[in-house]
């Protein structure tokens, strides 16, 4: 017993060790999440009548910004545990290997925590980078105008920096990293590694090996780091619609090119399918049997709708004759 503590110690004491410690905090963590919270409630029993700080045009006491849901790509996550097939068992081998050899080499990288795109998914972000290139008119690539913001989830953050590639060759903006925006689930693959507030993990993200030029292109002012036990998907989503049309305050969305909220009229959103669904159900009517109420994106399909803010009385709507879908669709 002795020997195996003093063993133990000497590999804590190495930076295989260290690395490996945090590996099981961050288990331990995202083990207590999934156990402890309700992240993803059987229903809404909030409010969509929101009060807040507001600014910008508002024509008859409404406010309407452009909204453009991007899903992310298929993640490793999604390749072994939502895609059964014939190459399935050499995909959770794959996973394995890379999962022990993370586990003591970099504390920052996982298939499993934080799970970031698979083969598959990285073929469907180049692919999505074809639509963008043709989507001028269907996208804003104004940066005075709009805005890319992203979840801190790593999937999310690839695929916006692989797909929507060619409006950032453009407009040369920084992604803005909103921690609002995280999936809404238990599960250790929506756990962010970028836990500190206003800062990123130290992560490889696609073609970017280095993580010191993470701050070219991702802007994390709007990253407060992981999820809380206690809150869930539909707070998170108050506090996203806070920064779309909360004002002037330091958390509130501004274009790509800086300026005011009050200028902001498009926001491309980089996230999550089951985030994106149940944003509908609450926020379209009661009364709408709209597809997007009942059936989640596909990976890295694009749909844009109009959000509009009242502001005499705060409430929320999606405008529901609004919806377009303007790649790929729904499943």
């Amino acid at each position: 017993m002795v020997f195996a503590v003093i063993f133990a110690v000497a590999i804590l004491g190495t930076q295989l060790g260290q690395i490996a410690a945090l590996k099981v905090a961050l288990y331990a963590e995202g083990t207590k999440f999934f156990i402890r919270s309700k992240d993803l409630p059987t229903s809404f029993k909030g409010s969509n009548y929101l009060r807040m700080e507001t600014t910008g045009p508002y024509t008859n006491g409404r406010r309407t910004i452009r909204v453009v849901f991007v899903r992310h790509g298929q993640s490793v996550w999604n390749s072994i545990f939502n895609s059964i097939n014939g190459g399935w068992p050499a995909r959770v081998v794959k996973a394995v290997v890379r999962e022990t050899v993370d586990f003591f080499t970099d504390p920052f990288d996982s298939v499993m925590i934080d799970s970031p795109l698979s083969s598959k998914g990285v073929k469907e972000a180049n692919e999505l980078a074809d639509f963008f290139r043709g989507a001028k008119g269907k996208v804003s690539f104004d940066p005075a105008t709009s805005v890319v913001v992203v979840s801190n989830l790593r999937r999310a953050m690839e695929t916006a920096l692989v797909g929507a590639g060619p409006r950032l060759a453009v407009t040369r903006e920084r992604m803005t990293v909103d921690s609002s925006l995280q999936e809404g689930s238990r599960n250790i693959d929506a756990q962010t590694l970028s836990t500190e507030r206003g800062k990123l993990a130290p992560m490889r993200i696609g073609g970017i090996t280095d993580p010191r030029d993470l701050k070219n292109v991702f802007n994390p002012y709007l990253n407060d780091g992981g999820k809380v036990i206690g809150s869930d998907v539909y707070f998170r989503m108050d506090i996203f619609l806070r920064h779309l049309f909360g004002g002037s305050g330091h958390d509130s969305l501004v274009p790509a090119s800086g300026g005011s909220n009050a200028a902001l009229k498009e926001v491309i959103v980089v996230g999550h399918s089951g985030y994106f669904r149940n944003f509908f159900r609450r926020f379209l009517p009661a009364s709408s049997t709209h597809i997007a109420k009942k059936c989640k994106m596909q990976n890295c399909a694009v749909v844009a709708f109009d959000l509009v803010h009242n502001e005499s009385n705060g409430e929320l709507t999606v405008d529901e004759s609004s919806i377009t879908v303007l790649y790929k669709g729904f499943k």
